[in-house]
């Protein structure tokens, strides 16, 4: 259960901007605005990532499995803050409350009356899945290039905003994704959808941020799980 959260979600993170765009109906930026070069588009990023602390949205989460014809919607509410605090709570059918204490994921189901412990600062499961959320969400544009190699994929606009889609490809063979894509928002400079490619393309995870809210107040006991009386608490790694 706890590999699922991670492929359908953040941290589903590491996690993080303004307005999700259709982007099925953009078109190429126009040729009259100046596109900026990758470089320009990181170093914006990097600035826009130091001007902000915590971050509230609507999230939606849409696991794709071309070959068996399957697709999983599921929508919540999530609450990040930097750098390594996150609360995010699924509505139904899912029903699910995830949340991150900065050592530990808490994957709590109140039907079942379980929670799922898992360490985030061990082990490459938890450290990989973690890892491309946090770039332009708390971790710095060095850091990501340590682990991936990042390259300007496209340039699109959809109505009069301008977005750069910039595709991670992760150094290490072992890596869950084999790709991940980011959208970037001209002017904002932070993600505003993600997308990840497993097994080759052949699982497709799309998050996508809506109702963004950036620098309200937060407190740290949001991020605190104390497991209800009765509940079982399951430590699977």
């Amino acid at each position: 259960m706890g590999k699922r959260i991670f492929n359908s979600t953040i941290f589903s993170l590491f996690a993080s901007a303004l307005i999700i765009f259709l982007v099925n109906r953009a078109s190429l930026c126009s040729e009259q605005a100046k596109r900026k070069t990758l470089d320009e588009v990181l170093l914006a990023i990097e600035k826009a990532d130091g001007e902000f602390k915590t971050m509230r949205a609507n999230i939606a989460i849409t696991r794709t499995i071309p070959l068996l014809d399957s697709t999983e919607v599921s929508r919540g509410k999530m609450q990040y803050k930097k750098p390594d605090r996150l609360h995010l709570k699924f509505d139904p059918p899912r029903d699910e409350v995830n949340i991150i204490d900065g050592k530990h994921l808490w994957i709590y189901h109140p039907k079942a009356k379980q929670v799922e412990k898992y360490a985030v600062n061990k082990g490459e499961h938890t450290a990989q899945n973690i890892h491309f959320f946090g770039f332009g969400y708390g971790e710095s544009v060095a850091s990501a290039k340590k682990d991936y190699t990042i390259s300007l994929a496209d340039t699109m606009e959809a109505g009069k905003k301008c977005f750069y889609a910039l595709d991670l490809t992760p150094k290490s063979t072992s890596s869950q994704y084999a790709k991940i894509r980011l959208w970037i928002e001209e002017g904002v400079w932070l993600p505003v959808k993600i997308e990840l490619h497993e097994s080759g393309g052949e699982v497709v995870n799309l998050i996508e941020f809506e109702s963004i809210t950036l620098n309200s107040r937060m407190s740290d006991k949001l991020f605190m799980f104390d497991p209800p009386k009765g509940v079982e608490i399951i430590e699977p790694f």
